[in-house]
């Protein structure tokens, strides 16, 4: 059977996103899972935007998430942003991707300005952002302090940390084109701003389609269904072969 279009439309691809508005209801600190402080659950630093947190932790508590089967894609972008509540002394606040680093912050006492809880530090909100590549299709999140680290005594009100807008995308996201159903056999993959591998023969029978959220393929064929064309927004295990002798791309 042969395609004559193929058209594959790259949306907004947010994997998972948490507590990105003020509103409790959507901080769902019970996705993470810790290591540490695990009785906190969500307070608020003031009353201007972005005052909602899932926190407070301290004492070198670890929060961690894990995503697995992680869609297609060349590129991820990871989103979050930090609280720093009252006197950090520089100790560093740790990130990690599959157990590598990829942020040591360090704030120090006065960096902020007052806002909440003691009035003796100052208070910050903090947003980083990152892009990742990774090998597999999991990936693990883990956030970490090295507060309360001194001899002398140290507790939540004197410095702790809090997070929120928790967002993970793909920058990059792609399609997977197999020969076999299941996702299994020869793989052709197609990415966001890839134009120039559709002008050449696909050179597989595609038999099941592998996506992430928020892309749409369409594909047509005078023999399929009346030549209508057809659209897929989710992944497809197990289709009849196609042969594509020409395609068409748009973004």
């Amino acid at each position: 059977m042969m395609i004559s279009f193929l058209k594959i439309l790259f949306l907004k691809s947010i994997v998972y996103e948490n507590c990105i508005t003020d509103n409790a209801s959507d901080c769902i600190y019970s996705d993470f899972s810790i290591i540490g402080l695990s009785s906190a659950t969500l307070e608020r630093c003031g009353s201007q935007p972005k005052n909602l947190f899932m926190g407070p932790y301290g004492f070198q508590t670890i929060v961690s998430k894990t995503f697995t089967n992680v869609p297609p894609n060349n590129l991820i972008e990871f989103q979050v942003g930090i609280w720093k509540l009252d006197s950090w002394d520089s100790e560093g606040f740790e990130i990690y991707a599959n157990d590598v680093q990829i942020e040591n912050l360090k704030l120090s006492f006065h960096d902020g300005t007052m806002i909440c809880r003691n009035e003796v530090w100052e208070d910050l909100f903090q947003p980083l952002s990152f892009r990742l590549q990774i090998t597999g299709t999991d990936l693990t999140i883990k956030l970490k302090d090295n507060l309360q680290t001194d001899s002398w005594t140290e507790d939540l009100l004197d410095e702790s940390w809090g997070f929120r807008d928790f967002i993970l995308r793909l920058a990059v996201p792609c399609v997977n084109f197999y020969s076999e159903c299941n996702y299994t056999g020869t793989l052709f993959q197609i990415c966001q701003g890839e134009q120039s591998k559709l002008q050449n023969q696909i050179p597989i029978e595609i038999k099941s389609i592998l996506m992430g959220p928020a892309i749409i393929v369409k594909l047509k064929s005078p023999n399929y269904f009346g030549g209508v064309t057809q659209e897929f927004t989710s992944s497809q295990p197990c289709l009849d072969a196609y042969q594509f002798p020409k395609v068409i791309y748009q973004e």
